[in-house]
């Protein structure tokens, strides 16, 4: 992205949020945002030609707070949107599509102009990556999930990049947060310091060259150690001994990337510097696994010579005329089948089904396998049995997104393929409750209708449901939460038991007789605190206390915030994040958020998300 796109894409876009637009305005605004890229290089959208330009359309919402460019076929390309109403109107939003399914996101959360976290959504993966130096590079991650990390290793061996792989290595802040008892604290601890140093060793040991490619994470079913187990505070899920295959000129290889663990929900890290892989070297950091005589796993010769073809078949792809290539994702499947057929267990076999339905999904998203519908379909039909109901949801749910791709690119109304799709979601939650997918379905769709409707009924149910099926479990608690602040407004509801940065414990009572704003925050919306507190600051005579609510996983991350973004409130901290005490107890799925309590101690509103919002229940207020 040239600095010159990007100041006159700004440009554009405020002055048409603040103005009246002209005809001609609009022709160059549409023509900018056509032009208008990812900062980060790792995404995949749809492309607009220089011929096809003049035939996009420019839309701009009734509030003038959102602007979304249409394809010539009227498919969402692009969407820019001032989601805070901040009064200079300043874009902090940017959406980019692929067939019609929003894939990426770059976001300003400070209002500095400056774009600072980068998530990839839907078929592009579960990535949410956060620039905290404004270098336009990813130094943390506030989600990606296992497979996701081993990719970003191979990717920052094979283009000798220190920072991507220190991204998602684990920190000491992070190691932390873990609550491992002293062995195990200790054991972790002394593998962090080789992480920061060692790392060209291990891009010249490997030798990767530009050109590879990472293929798939393979590893043994993640374990859970237990809490108490060597003093432990907390689970600590972890892979070990976790490989990634990787091809380069038509010739896979196994990396290994060695421990990983998990941090947060859908946040891993590794703990190993990578190394060529060597079955007489496997080491182990918390969990001795017994290997089981037999089994198929990444050293197994006939299955990587199978992955040998498919890496060969996937390297052509690309470079084939768009007629030839259904053709080779076709034999890419036919080789997957094979290793399903031969694969030792039951658990490789469903493994090696689940890399089907993605890749017959990632396919059919980039436009060039139109049977993968049918295969997707045929595949379904397999794998739903009583007694594979886990990997059935998998399945079912790509093959709702396989059919949702196909739907537009067979022309169909955008909007009518995307309500069909919200349709299918929630009928295959609604066959598959308890399964994995199942339940993430549900709270998908329960906050997506806590988004759009006013009585919340929908959100409610599904919230409902969640708690019915996994009692006691953390979703479930993280529903029940969500109802209660849901349930919240005209009510007196207690909030106590927690304890505020200076160990003082905090009761919502003690504030009786003021407004109470609790602002819910992390580290990577602390660019919303000014904001926020110079719009309290209009509001001084409402007699309104201010108390921060913060939401991330390091308690230093949380001081290094303030001190760049001070706010001057009292502070309440939970170790755990999202995952936390705090926001369970409010079932927060993502902050910035508030809540306003009364005088007499009754929640006046309890989903307050944007600095507009926020304006307008006070002026309410004050009236």
């Amino acid at each position: 992205m040239k600095a010159l796109s990007y100041t006159l894409l700004l440009a554009l876009l405020a002055f048409s949020f603040n103005t009246a637009v002209g005809q001609d305005a609009m022709l160059a605004i549409r023509d900018a945002a056509a032009k208008e890229l990812p900062l980060q290089s790792d995404v995949e959208i749809d492309p607009i030609s220089a011929s096809e330009i003049p035939a996009c359309e420019l839309i701009i919402s009734a509030d003038r707070r959102h602007m979304t460019l249409l394809s010539p076929q009227k498919v969402m390309l692009r969407r820019f949107s001032d989601t805070d109403g901040d009064p200079q109107s300043q874009v902090d939003q940017w959406s980019f599509y692929q067939n019609g399914v929003e894939v990426y996101r770059e976001l300003d959360t400070t209002g500095n102009g400056k774009r600072d976290q980068f998530r990839w959504l839907n078929t592009a993966g579960t990535r949410w990556g956060v620039d905290t130096t404004g270098n336009n590079a990813i130094d943390t991650w506030k989600e990606i999930s296992a497979e996701e990390v081993s990719r970003e290793i191979i990717l920052a061996l094979a283009t000798n990049d220190a920072q991507r792989f220190a991204a998602v290595a684990l920190k000491e802040s992070e190691l932390r947060n873990l609550g491992l008892g002293e062995v195990h604290n200790s054991t972790a601890a002394q593998k962090i310091p080789g992480l920061q140093t060692g790392f060209a060793a291990a891009v010249s040991s490997l030798a990767l060259s530009n050109t590879a490619q990472w293929h798939q994470l393979s590893a043994m079913m993640p374990g859970t150690v237990p809490q108490g187990e060597q003093g432990n505070q907390k689970d600590l899920r972890v892979y070990e001994n976790a490989t990634a295959t990787v091809s380069e000129s038509g010739n896979v290889r196994q990396i290994l990337i060695g421990t990983l663990v998990q941090i947060g929900e859908n946040n891993w890290r590794v703990l190993d510097l990578p190394k060529n892989y060597d079955v007489e070297q496997l080491a182990y950091t918390f969990i001795q696994p017994v290997l089981t005589p037999g089994s198929t796993g990444p050293a197994d010769s006939e299955i990587v010579a199978m992955m040998n073809q498919i890496a060969a078949l996937q390297s052509q792809i690309p470079t084939l005329p768009e007629a030839d290539r259904p053709d080779k994702h076709k034999e890419v499947i036919a080789i997957l089948l094979e290793i399903v057929k031969i694969a030792a267990t039951q658990d490789e076999r469903e493994n090696w089904i689940r890399q089907i339905a993605d890749t017959i999904m990632q396919a059919v998203g980039r436009n060039e396998y139109p049977d993968g519908k049918e295969q997707i379909a045929a595949l379904f039909a397999t794998v739903n049995q009583p007694t594979m109901q886990e990997l059935a949801a998998h399945v079912r749910s790509r093959q709702i997104m396989v059919e949702y791709c196909i739907a537009l690119e067979s022309g169909s109304d955008p909007m009518r393929a995307y309500t069909q799709w919200l349709a299918d979601l929630e009928d295959m939650v609604t066959a598959f409750p308890t399964t994995e997918a199942g339940l993430d379905g549900m709270m998908q769709l329960a906050s997506y209708k806590e988004m759009l409707e006013p009585t919340n009924t929908e959100s409610i149910r599904w919230y409902r449901r969640v708690i019915e099926l996994v009692p006691g479990q953390p979703q479930a608690a993280k529903a029940q939460g969500a109802i209660r602040r849901l349930n919240a407004e005209g009510n007196e509801v207690p909030f106590r038991g927690f304890s505020d940065t200076a160990g003082r414990a905090f009761d919502i009572a003690e504030y009786r007789d003021n407004f109470v704003l609790l602002c819910f925050w992390d580290s990577h919306s602390a660019g919303q605190l000014p904001i926020i507190k110079a719009v309290l600051d209009r509001f001084e005579s409402a007699e309104l206390v201010p108390i921060g609510v913060n939401l991330d996983n390091d308690e230093s991350a949380m001081q290094t915030a303030l001190q760049n973004a001070p706010a001057g409130w009292r502070q309440l901290y939970a170790p755990g994040g999202l995952d936390g005490a705090l926001a369970t107890y409010w079932g927060i799925i993502s902050p910035p958020s508030m809540i306003l309590y009364d005088k007499a101690g009754r929640v006046v509103r309890s989903s307050i998300t944007s600095v507009e919002d926020l304006q307008q229940v006070l002026t309410d207020l004050v009236q």
